[in-house]
């Protein structure tokens, strides 16, 4: 299923329970069938996100798999290149023979094609990859978060205030060091250090300046 399709479907259920609650909004004793219903409607939602999410961390793999097969291409040329220089060195030798002798020149395109080979090997590459791909996830912290996390902080953290959490993330967002960071969750949000969540939720931090 296309994801513009899995967002149709998210959109209706998220309409349907949108409606439900806003009939029952004035209503002082709610029906059994209301809380079933909604239940139901907000499962579907969580699985459609997950849905989502799952999709978008495969993109993601396989985009590293297609970066990853690039770089290991490279050597490759690199090699065929260092394969037809001894041709070229016995052409060389031949010409040099019938000339009168010359003094022994080292030859040094073999060193400058070892020199270019260096930075282009697979480990050193794909670890560059990595880091690069990992650093740009985590500049936005809110990717640092699965949509489990989300749920769970906004709860024990914020009291279920999904805008209380966003401003908190976007301004952790605009500090550049672990130390700073640390001392916004003390100083603003005023955490306990020793919580839990608050652990789990340093943890997730401590990534984005590692």
């Amino acid at each position: 299923m296309a994801n513009k399709e899995k967002i149709d479907y998210l959109l209706l259920d998220i309409q349907k329970l949108e409606t439900m609650v806003a009939k029952t909004r004035d209503a002082e004793i709610y029906p059994v069938s209301f809380f079933n219903q909604s239940f139901e409607l907000a499962h579907n939602i969580l699985k459609g996100l997950h849905a989502l999410e799952t999709h978008q961390i495969e993109q993601l793999r396989k985009q590293m798999e297609e970066h990853q097969t690039l770089i290991d291409s490279i050597p490759n040329i690199v090699t065929s290149t260092i394969q037809t220089e001894p041709v070229i060195e016995e052409k060389t030798n031949t010409f040099l023979k019938e000339q009168e002798p010359l003094p022994a020149i080292e030859s040094t395109s073999t060193k400058q094609v070892e020199k270019i080979e260096k930075p282009l090997s697979n480990e050193r590459s794909g670890l560059f990859l990595n880091d690069l791909l990992e650093k740009n996830n985590l500049s936005d912290f809110r990717k640092a978060f699965s949509l489990n996390d989300r749920f769970r902080f906004r709860r024990e953290l914020f009291g279920g205030d999904e805008e209380r959490m966003n401003k908190a993330i976007n301004e952790l967002n605009e500090l550049h060091s672990y130390e700073d960071s640390i001392s916004y969750l003390n100083n603003e949000l005023k955490w306990n250090i020793e919580d839990n969540a608050v652990t789990d939720f340093i943890k997730l931090l401590e990534k984005r300046f590692l």
